[in-house]
């Protein structure tokens, strides 16, 4: 459990996976790296030296804009932008992670939320304070709903079309 003691936290350069600002070629490499730093967050979370909820601003992890799977096409208008940034999310004791993308407000919209950890019991004593982050999670996944993924192309112009239509 404490392999190196005196490490006391952890700040990766940009060309390392996880590094700071550390861009991401292609969407689905995502799924196995947030999987894979699923258990370091466990473990020991004072190695970033802040709090979990700072990680994502922080770290500020995206995809490229090199990448294949970047919106080249997107329609860049008053509709929420493309979702290409990359959050931790946590309620209670369950956590997990959601592409996402910010207003000229710096208001998120979500995908939806990719869990990481299964749902607490609802015996359990963390049970209230995760329904009620939960909720207060549930209202920044808008125009992005139904996807866990950033949309293609074609769906973020469907999107964008409908947005009338879906309120």
């Amino acid at each position: 459990e404490d392999d190196f003691p005196a490490l006391h936290s952890l700040c990766l350069p940009t060309t390392v996976c996880g590094g700071i600002r550390y861009q991401f070629e292609l969407i689905s490499d995502v799924p196995s790296f947030m999987q894979a730093i699923h258990p370091l967050l466990q473990r020991n979370l004072t190695l970033f030296k802040f709090k979990e909820d700072w990680l994502p601003k922080y770290c500020c992890w995206c995809l490229s804009e090199g990448s294949p799977d970047w919106p080249i096409d997107w329609i860049w208008n008053e509709h929420p932008d493309p979702p290409v940034y990359l959050q931790f999310i946590r309620a209670g004791s369950r956590r997990g992670w959601s592409w996402c993308s910010y207003d000229y407000k710096d208001e998120c919209h979500s995908c939806e939320i990719n869990w990481l950890d299964p749902e607490p019991s609802s015996e359990s004593d963390d049970y209230e304070s995760y329904m009620e982050k939960l909720q207060r999670l549930e209202q920044r996944i808008d125009f992005f709903r139904g996807y866990y993924e950033p949309p293609t192309v074609q769906q973020y112009r469907c999107l964008c079309e409908g947005v009338g239509q879906r309120d």
